[in-house]
């Protein structure tokens, strides 16, 4: 079942910025911990905080890579790598995705939210306005679990 399809190219700045505000706090809070409380899974069988950043930063530049591909199938070859597992490498690639993606809604007219591109293991049909639903929901999710990690980690 296809992603719900994000219309309004204003509502996703707005989230994108929400998710930039959010992003400075954790990676703040982040550069508090050490190695060892980055790595460190919380509950076992878990990601670390580390990695659930790592992974986001990662997601978001994989989203982007399908949308600028549209209407064909993302190739594995350009698929991009995960970022090194340290926290400035993180902080990198979040700020390029991030960017990235702004600057691709402020390049294109709003209907291109509409237009049709492939996502996934799958390659199923999507638009690019449901890729950048999806792209918002994911980091909803990883959040909730790296912040109450973070709140675990640091006592409170």
């Amino acid at each position: 079942m296809p992603y719900p399809v994000l219309q309004s190219r204003a509502d996703i700045l707005r989230m994108l910025d929400e998710i930039t505000e959010v992003r400075t706090k954790v990676l703040a809070a982040c550069a508090t911990l050490t190695p060892a409380q980055l790595a460190d899974p919380v509950i076992p069988g878990t990601w670390s905080v580390l990695k659930n950043l790592t992974h986001l930063a990662w997601a978001e530049a994989f989203m982007l890579a399908w949308i600028k591909k549209r209407p064909d199938v993302l190739p594995r070859s350009e698929v991009p790598p995960e970022p090194a597992a340290d926290l400035e490498a993180v902080r990198v690639a979040f700020d390029e995705a991030h960017a990235e993606a702004i600057a691709f809604l402020k390049m294109h007219p709003e209907s291109v939210l509409a237009e049709p591109c492939r996502y996934g293991r799958d390659a199923r049909p999507e638009t690019v306005g449901g890729i950048y639903f999806h792209l918002i929901e994911h980091e909803i999710h990883h959040r909730a679990f790296v912040l109450f990690k973070l709140r675990t980690l640091r006592g409170q």
